[in-house]
């Protein structure tokens, strides 16, 4: 059977990343569009109910207040015209329910002292008390009351307002009602309700636009992060979001191509790192072998030249371990486990036996070394092993780098409770752009001398571990100056650790 070609697997990935692509969208835009929607049909909601109870209680109030007033002024026009002569007030009661103008719109009823109804301005007849709780509200309080509910009868929903005849004694002798149909009313309400529908969807069909515009606005950068984001995964470094947005999406690209950068240098250093170290290794290697295969055909006669290879072996094997030595240091560093052994020591002695140390061997190549000890340096509390890796590290970088200016000097004092070592070559110096990145790992600027490049990152840290710092100053053409500030014991003698 034959297999799946390279171009086929691709174009399967391809489109696994682009339906997921969809899907993680449509999920996005699923989540959002609905919650908001969510939201907004609630808020929505209670905002219509709010409006329709509000509707409703405002025009049955209304309904209410203009039944009552029109039952009241019946009852005060007739109490004046009778001046309290009941059988006067019923004949004119009686009158002015019959010849009532309303009666197309509103009826008006006249009961007597018991609620019973004697006429109506509609025509009907009622054996009985007519239906509502307002007629014997009114009997029993002496005052106007109001009710509203469905007519058994006709089975409309109808508003009833009652205002009785008082006498001076405060018994009643007769009510006048004003009975009015709610269907009117109803209609409104519901018209007015239908427009509160109507402009609640347009708000939310609104709405939903404006999310789907912001969520489409939103989904653009979200694709390219996600493109750029995959195209870094592929290890395609460096690469950017363009155009960068001035919102939090913007930070958010901007701190994307931010990292994009710094994983693109990283990966430059690795690079540089790697081929440093495999030249470092190569070289001390192929004198090893050389040296190795020539005291293998000489003999072991030949002494002068036997002495010159085991010493150019040991040398270099010395370098090798020495490379070792710090790239297990910076593993350790970099995993947070570069142990100190924190003692108090005299570091005077350890700067004395590295300067002498080199002193002898760099002569030969026609560099000096200045040496200048103040009177008398404090105590400091560190660890002499990994102190001394760092003044050695400085030294050798000053002659190494800076050994064309045939001058290195070592300085030492007391400065504000601190104990400072300065190493200054007078070399080429270091380039301005190169001074702030001399203390990164991996990295060697233009420098073509040997190294692996985190010689000083590696002593940055041990200076930091000691409460310390490393600072290297420069300027081109006059040399390179490399400082270690430590803090120093003065005036305590009984300081602990």
């Amino acid at each position: 059977m034959g297999g799946i070609t390279m171009a086929q697997a691709r174009e399967t990935q391809a489109a696994e990343e682009a339906l997921y692509t969809r899907e993680e969208e449509q999920g996005i835009r699923h989540h959002w569009v609905m919650g908001s929607m969510a939201a907004s049909l609630t808020i929505l909601i209670l905002c219509m109910l709010l409006f329709v109870c509000g509707v409703t209680t405002y025009y049955y109030l209304s309904l209410r207040a203009e039944l009552t007033d029109r039952a009241a002024l019946a009852v005060e026009y007739l109490t004046k015209y009778a001046r309290d002569d009941q059988e006067a007030i019923r004949l004119g009661a009686e009158s002015y329910v019959a010849d009532y103008p309303d009666r197309d719109r509103l009826e008006l009823q006249y009961l007597d002292a018991g609620g019973s109804l004697l006429l109506s301005s509609s025509g009907r007849s009622m054996d009985g008390i007519p239906q509502g709780s307002d007629i014997p509200d009114a009997l029993e309080d002496a005052d106007r009351a109001a009710w509203h509910g469905r007519d058994r009868d006709t089975g409309e929903t109808v508003m009833a307002a009652t205002v009785p005849f008082v006498a001076a004694d405060g018994s009643v002798s007769g009510m006048i009602r004003c009975v009015s149909s709610l269907r009117a009313t109803n209609v409104q309400i519901v018209k007015l309700s239908g427009i509160a529908i109507f402009v609640c969807a347009l708000v939310l069909l609104l709405v939903y636009l404006s999310n789907r515009r912001s969520l489409r606005a939103m989904m653009v950068p979200i694709r390219q992060i996600n493109d750029t984001a995959q195209l870094i995964a592929e290890g395609l470094y460096g690469v950017h979001i363009d155009p960068v947005y001035p919102d939090e999406i913007g930070e958010l690209c901007r701190t994307l191509n931010d990292m994009s950068d710094a994983i693109s240098r990283s990966e430059k250093l690795k690079n540089d790192f790697i081929s440093s170290v495999s030249h470092e290794l190569r070289t001390p290697l192929t004198a090893i072998g050389g040296w190795g295969e020539t005291l293998l055909a000489g003999g072991a006669g030949e002494s002068e030249e036997t002495r010159r290879g085991l010493t150019i072996i040991t040398s270099e094997a010395g370098r090798l371990a020495r490379m070792v030595e710090e790239l297990l240091d910076f593993s350790r560093m970099e995993s947070g486990h570069l142990a100190m052994r924190m003692e108090r020591i005299d570091f005077t002695p350890d700067i004395e036996d590295v300067v002498f140390m080199y002193m002898d061997s760099i002569r030969r190549e026609g560099i000096i070394l200045e040496y200048d000890e103040a009177d008398e340096l404090p105590e400091i509390i560190g660890d002499r092993n990994r102190l001394r890796q760092v003044f050695l590290n400085l030294l050798d970088n000053a002659i190494k780098h800076g050994g064309e200016g045939k001058r290195v000097r070592v300085e030492t004092y007391v400065d504000a409770q601190t104990l400072v070592i300065n190493v200054r070559d007078f070399g080429a110096g270091i380039p301005a752009d190169e001074l702030a990145h001399v203390k990164e790992r991996f990295y060697k600027g233009s420098s073509k001398a040997r190294g692996s490049g985190i010689g000083l990152a590696i002593a940055d840290e041990i200076m930091k571990l000691h409460g310390g710092r490393l600072e290297i100053q420069s300027i081109m053409g006059q040399g390179t100056v490399a400082t270690m500030v430590l803090p120093a014991i003065i005036g305590d003698p009984d300081m602990e650790l």
